[in-house]
């Protein structure tokens, strides 16, 4: 649907003009470079400096304090190659410094319940050594059946601190501790220094976040020379003329022929071949295009596929919502979303992301309000905006939201195979989708209304104004009727070998296609009931809101900290519930589009179109 028609362009020119022409070409960014036979051949560039800054960059920018006064140029003596090594440097101390405070830390514990000593040396001691025991309470008795001497330093709630001196480990069914050598006085004077150094190694690294700016034009401009570098390697040359060769988007095919012209240049404009995979360039309106993303973060749809943005995107946004499943949970979000909006401006990617936001914060709170939950309660002036069915609302009803989600499912389904059926008119085989669309569809209608007293068959005879026995079987018929003729198509359809044909063979194999093609019924049903996680997590996160509520008025009562102790579980408990219900409504609303959907309706995977283009202007 949007995925962007491409043409092969190839670019001929005199060898003197190829550094003009690709910066021009760079410059334009709108050519897929291609490898052309007889090229310089080799493995693409990597360079370590580039990464070495890049991490320098991570690190700087990861700093919780920032200074705001950018250089624009390198004081003396500095450029971006020692400014990114002394801030991984930094980083490297700093990690050093961070674990060598841990383990001073540890063992200052561990010293602190024996106090200020000095472990004698062994001339001192005559060869005996000190053992030092933690001996639980309850385990005291054992001391009575020492030997050797020993001698009590103190005790606490849980363990006595006892000292064993003797030549060797007594026989005591308890370990000793392996206590730090130098004294307490001497750990807690050099944890301070390494607290000291930490700080130091801070405030260098908030002074290095100044070079930011200057950073990332460098490395910019890196990028840039490492892809005009792979640019030379991919095209041909010799010492008189050179070739280039990309796809090209067809809007920008006036521009390159105007560029070649202007530039004296020979240029060839062509279709894709049958033969051809030409990468994939997804286009889409900005609200929408930030499902881009979840389309392409499973697989890139292949340049001859399609493109389910526009389905991911309702089907996501409508996942997300069943599955936070509360009107208050989602306003809480969307009063974020102001604060958010202007950090969400900095780059193309980010602006389709906040466009997707704001949808699911929109499509949450509306779900939301349906169902009647907000915080888990249900405010009776808001009750008449509730869907009941039976009386009941929608979210505490679980027979509605099992047969709710179980349809989603398998219309979502059935839309997968209807536009494989769609893409694939003209073969036989689409009509093998066409019967899937139709089967999965009217199976849910036979299982939902195959009895007068199933309650999908009151509520659609409630909706149309008729009785349950006089609609139920006519529902029934028609699911029969889609399942049966859907399978049935499913199987004289599978087989790609011809329909008419007179040899005995080419129908024996048709009939064993068309069996194998009917095996997919298990993955049919499993996939359609994988949409019950929708009504499974919806319910979770309901009923999680619910018991926060109740746990909080249970503890109110108590006398003085009720109505703290009330005040944090309500806090603690709605924001856990808030966190885990972003994280489900993620994680399986990509999983049903990605998984379940993807595999009915996009097998073919593809690869990103790249444009070769300048990242510092």
């Amino acid at each position: 649907m949007a995925i962007v028609k491409l043409k092969k362009i190839t670019i001929y020119g005199i060898a003197r003009q190829r550094d003009d022409v690709l910066d021009e070409l760079q410059r334009l960014g709108c050519l897929h470079l291609i490898d052309l036979p007889g090229n310089n051949g080799g493995k693409p560039l990597e360079d370590a400096q580039r990464q070495q800054v890049m991490d320098g960059i991570k690190y700087l920018r990861a700093s919780a304090i920032q200074n705001g006064h950018q250089h624009v140029v390198y004081p003396d003596q500095l450029d971006c190659l020692l400014v990114s090594r002394q801030a991984l440097e930094n980083q490297q101390r700093h990690d050093q410094l961070l674990e060598e405070r841990d383990q001073i830390t540890k063992a200052i514990q561990a010293l602190e319940p024996w106090g200020e000593f000095q472990l004698p040396n062994a001339e001192q001691t005559g060869g005996l050594r000190l053992w030092f025991y933690q001996v639980p309470l309850r385990q005291r008795g054992i001391l009575q059946e020492l030997t050797t001497a020993w001698q009590l330093i103190g005790e606490d709630r849980q363990y006595c601190y006892v000292v064993v001196i003797s030549l060797e480990e007594p026989e005591i069914p308890l370990s000793s501790l392996p206590l730090d050598a130098r004294p307490l006085s001497e750990l807690r004077r050099h944890q301070k220094d390494v607290e000291e150094h930490l700080d130091r190694l801070q405030w260098e690294r908030v002074a290095m976040t100044r070079y930011l700016n200057l950073l990332q034009r460098d490395l910019n401009l890196a990028d840039d020379k490492i892809a005009r570098a792979e640019a030379v390697r991919r095209m041909a040359q010799d010492d008189n003329l050179f070739a280039i060769q990309g796809w090209a988007p067809c809007s920008t095919i006036q521009a390159l022929k105007d560029f070649a012209i202007s530039h004296k240049l020979a240029i060839s404009i062509t279709e894709p071949h049958e033969d051809e995979q030409p990468p994939t360039l997804l286009r889409n309106p900005q609200m929408v295009s930030g499902a881009q993303g979840a389309v392409t973060f499973y697989m890139t749809p292949a340049y001859k596929s399609w493109d389910p943005t526009w389905i991911v995107y309702g089907s996501f946004t409508l996942f997300f919502a069943m599955i936070m499943c509360d009107a208050g949970y989602s306003a809480l979000l969307a009063l974020g979303m102001p604060f958010l909006w202007q950090r969400l401006d900095a780059s193309e990617a980010l602006r389709q992301l906040r466009w997707l936001l704001l949808a699911l914060i929109v499509a949450s709170i509306a779900y939301g309000v349906l169902a009647g939950s907000y915080f888990g309660a249900t405010p009776s002036a808001l009750e008449k905006y509730q869907l009941k069915l039976d009386g009941q609302p929608l979210v505490n009803n679980k027979t509605a939201m099992m047969l709710l989600s179980l349809g989603i499912g398998a219309f979502h389904l059935a839309l997968a195979n209807l536009v494989t059926f769609w893409r694939n008119l003209g073969n036989s085989q689409a009509f093998a989708s066409l019967g899937w669309a139709l089967a999965l569809v009217g199976g849910f209608v036979l299982g939902v209304f195959n009895q007068t007293s199933n309650p999908g068959t009151v509520w659609t005879a409630q909706l149309v104004g008729g009785q349950p026995e006089a609609i139920q079987p006519f529902l029934r018929q028609m699911g029969m009727f889609g399942l049966v003729c859907g399978l049935g198509m499913v199987f004289l359809f599978s087989s790609g070998r011809p329909f008419f044909s007179t040899r005995i063979s080419d129908w024996l194999w048709r009939i064993l296609d068309g069996l194998m093609g009917l095996t997919k019924i298990s993955q049919a049903f499993g996939d359609t009931l994988s949409y019950l996680r929708l009504f499974a997590l919806g319910l979770a996160s309901a009923q999680l809101a619910v018991t926060f509520n109740d746990l909080a008025v249970g503890v109110r009562e108590i006398p003085g900290l009720g109505m703290v102790l009330a005040l944090l579980i309500l806090v603690v408990g709605h924001s856990i519930n808030i966190v885990l219900g972003i994280m489900g409504g993620v994680v399986h609303g990509l999983r049903l589009n990605c998984i379940e959907f993807f595999n009915w309706s996009l097998t073919d995977e593809g690869y990103s179109f790249r444009p070769f283009c300048k990242k510092e202007g």
